[in-house]
């Protein structure tokens, strides 16, 4: 008897990872939130796309996407971002693919700032993405504050402004040394388009071959991906229009 349980036990436990493989979990605790509303969010190339929302209990939330269609399992086979929010302002983005539980802790004054996050290292690593740009946001903000109090003294809007591109500058550093150390990571796709205030750290045309490498990087691991099939499919048209640029140029 005991000899068919230790044959039936480890035939349970494939039959349970391969059940796990075909959802993905996204679950947290948000302390201030008590009964309020969730939503969950996939990021596409279009835009968020409304999935499920919630009533959470006492804070705790649990989403489960289970891969039950052709679509859904296309979308679990790689990873992509999810965004889970409290209204339109307070919003956090995580990224998951098929067989992760995401774990987050949040608070709901502001979900996107101090949150903890694990159970898969994509989801870590746009954590410290997000605690990175907070890093920087708050004497951004604080710059912000100091020029509009006294927003017609040049000499301290020029100090103002010289500290900020200082502090922009680092950021933008810290990006690109997070990008050579994480090469074939979405969160290193994502980490190129950061932005604080519209303003992207990083130009789609002057840093166009970091942005090269990052896609070429990707699409060797996620050649379905659709943000990576839609940014190949982008710098191939930007390369063709400097081209034709290029050509009119020596024609004139």
């Amino acid at each position: 008897m005991k000899k068919v349980l230790f044959i039936l036990l480890p035939l349970c436990l494939l039959l349970s990872c391969q059940h796990k493989k075909s959802l993905i979990v996204i679950e947290g605790d948000i302390a201030g939130a008590s009964n309020d509303k969730i939503t969950l969010a996939l990021i596409t190339n279009d835009g968020p796309e409304p999935l499920d929302s919630m009533r959470m209990k006492n804070g705790h939330f649990c989403f489960e996407l289970k891969a039950n269609d052709k679509n859904a399992r296309e979308r679990a086979a790689t990873p992509m971002m999810y965004q889970i929010s409290l209204s339109p302002f307070n919003t956090l983005t995580t990224i998951a693919k098929g067989g992760d539980h995401i774990l987050i802790q949040a608070n709901a004054e502001s979900l996107v700032n101090h949150y903890q996050v694990s159970g898969s290292e994509e989801a870590v690593l746009m954590g410290q993405l997000d605690s990175a740009l907070h890093t920087f946001v708050q004497p951004a903000d604080s710059l912000y504050r100091l020029y509009s109090d006294d927003i017609y003294n040049d000499s301290l809007g020029e100090a103002i402004e010289q500290q900020y591109l200082q502090m922009v500058n680092h950021h933008k550093q810290y990006l690109k040394q997070f990008i050579q150390q994480h090469p074939d990571k979405m969160a290193s796709f994502v980490a190129f388009f950061q932005s604080y205030n519209r303003r992207q750290f990083f130009n789609t045309q002057e840093d166009r071959n970091l942005l090269r490498q990052i896609t070429h990087n990707l699409k060797k691991t996620y050649p379905e991906n659709p943000y990576i099939q839609n940014m190949q499919y982008r710098l191939e048209t930007m390369d063709l229009m400097e081209k034709e640029r290029n050509s009119q140029n020596d024609t004139d």
